[in-house]
Order: C-alpha cells, then structure tokens, then sequence
C-alpha cells in the first residue's frame, strides 16, 4: 500500500496551529478558514524555504487577499 502526498500553498502562519495544534494568533474565522482547507487532508510538514507574498491569497484559503504563504506537504 502506499502513501500518496502532495504539495500545497497556504498561509505560513498556519504552520502552528497544523503541525502543533497551537492556535494562538489565530481568530476564529482563520481557523475554520484553515480547518475547511485541510478537511481531507493531513498535513506532515511545512516548508518555510517557500515562503512568498501574494496578493492572492485567498485562493489558498487565507482569509485575507494579500498574506505569505508557504508549501505544506500533505497526505491526501
């Protein structure tokens, strides 16, 4: 059997809340934002080499326009 990963942009400061479980920073709006994300996938790593800034962020469901992101291995 095995495993299939994939990569996927989203917010750098979610990185905490995903691989800790630590939401502090977060309000609640981001973090449902994050959890509807992530809903079928499981996040093993964050690779913050990636990170960028842009004005798009909302399509890597930040919840606001413009944010750094960052790409998050995931089991999907």
């Amino acid at each position: 059997m095995s495993i299939k990963t994939d990569i996927v942009e989203a917010p750098i400061h979610w990185k905490a809340y995903l691989i800790n479980g630590d939401c502090s920073g977060m309000d609640e709006e981001q973090i449902a934002a994050c959890d509807e994300y992530f809903k079928d996938m499981q996040v093993l790593d964050c690779n913050t080499e990636t990170e960028r800034f842009t004005w798009l962020a909302d399509l890597f469901g930040s919840t606001s326009q413009g944010d750094s992101v960052c790409e998050y291995t995931v089991v999907v």
